[in-house]
């Protein structure tokens, strides 16, 4: 994506890479693949972390956060698709992201534990647009890596509603079809669940969802980061399982922004935008869609 491009920092050395296995012993019922399609992993250690902080989507996406990583404190890992090509600037065309593969998932949810056992401190999952979409399908389908943070800025929690946003040819579309296959049930099988987000947060992941309903955000992408389906539709469900209001996030931010301008902020718990609060058994919000 051009903005993403455009957040690009540049690379640091002192990076440790490796590849990611499947945990020995029981896989968790999300983690039944047809082929597991593992994770290649890079660790950006820091002096005396008071956590470890994790994103997905390879190259890109770890851009966004590595500086954030360095300034508040925490070792992070980045975790990128095997199949991904997408190295460094120009390669965008190679881009080949990972769409909630199980394989994927169970492979970067065993390389979280292990790490997090050495580094100790908080787990801090953090994503924007993609990403975000990646660690919250991770935390949902594994939450035995007990996230004390979920953070999701500018993104999206389903990937069917994200689908249904694109044109049938353009090349996002056709990197979703040919990575899922294309159908609606695969596609859900593949987002964030209602119900296992709400037992992330009833075990005590303290959830951040924000997300911009600029009209810049809205024409880049079709709604597909701030329409109905993107987050607030989930929003509403969690408050209808949790029994209580839920609180999202909205800017008026280009995309990103929220994140390359308050991501300090973000995780001292200063949010920006505007609050919006999804009650039980209750209507959308007004203003936390796209108009």
């Amino acid at each position: 994506m051009k903005t993403l491009l455009a957040l690009a920092a540049t690379l640091l050395t002192g990076m440790v890479a490796g590849h990611g296995d499947a945990a020995a012993g029981t896989i968790p019922r999300h983690a039944l693949a047809r082929s597991v399609a593992p994770a290649t992993f890079t660790v950006v250690q820091v002096r005396q972390p008071r956590g470890l902080m994790v994103t997905t989507g390879g190259w890109a996406y770890c851009q966004q956060v590595r500086a954030l990583a360095r300034r508040t404190g925490y070792t992070l890992l980045c975790s990128r698709y095997v199949k991904d090509g997408y190295l460094g600037y120009g390669l965008r065309p190679q881009r080949h992201l990972d769409w909630g593969d199980p394989g994927y998932l169970a492979s970067l949810a065993a390389k979280i534990q292990a790490v997090h056992r050495r580094v100790g401190g908080e787990l801090v999952l953090i994503g924007v647009s993609y990403s975000g979409f990646g660690i919250a399908t991770l935390a949902s389908h594994h939450p035995e890596i007990h996230p004390d943070r979920l953070i999701v800025i500018d993104s999206f929690l389903n990937l069917a509603a994200r689908r249904a946003a694109l044109p049938p040819n353009h090349e996002t579309a056709r990197e979703i079809d040919a990575e899922t296959g294309g159908s609606v049930g695969e596609l859900q099988a593949r987002s964030v669940t209602v119900e296992d987000l709400a037992r992330l947060v009833e075990a005590g992941t303290g959830l951040t969802v924000v997300w911009s309903v600029s009209p810049d955000e809205d024409r880049e992408f079709n709604g597909a980061t701030c329409n109905r389906g993107a987050n607030a539709r989930v929003l509403l469900g969690l408050a209808d399982v949790l029994k209580q209001p839920v609180i999202g996030w909205v800017t008026r931010e280009r995309h990103g922004h929220a994140l390359r301008d308050h991501g300090a902020a973000i995780l001292r718990g200063r949010v920006p935008g505007r609050q919006v609060i999804f009650h039980p058994r209750n209507s959308i919000p007004q203003g936390a869609v796209c108009p």
